[in-house]
């Protein structure tokens, strides 16, 4: 399971549209840049939680948590690392 990918892509086919020769880099500001808007947000954290099973709580969902591809993995990683037994 690569993150980063399965994220750029999600970002890319809903965000841009034609976006198939655009490259987001794992640094690209996604909500602060302007790519993605409050509501966009919620249809990614419900993608991210959907696809790698973990939820999210209210205070995790921010532009300051959520802006980059990089911080998104971050992100998955400690809340799959917490959801081990």
């Amino acid at each position: 399971m690569d993150i980063r990918s399965e994220i750029r892509a999600y970002v890319i086919e809903n965000f841009l549209p034609g976006g198939g020769s655009v490259t987001i880099e794992d640094t690209t500001p996604l909500i602060t840049g302007g790519l993605i808007d409050s509501i966009g947000m919620i249809g990614l954290v419900r993608f991210i939680e959907s696809r790698f099973q973990i939820e999210f709580t209210p205070r995790e969902i921010d532009a300051h948590r959520l802006d980059t591809i990089e911080l998104i993995e971050r992100l998955v990683l400690k809340k799959l690392e917490g959801n081990r037994p």
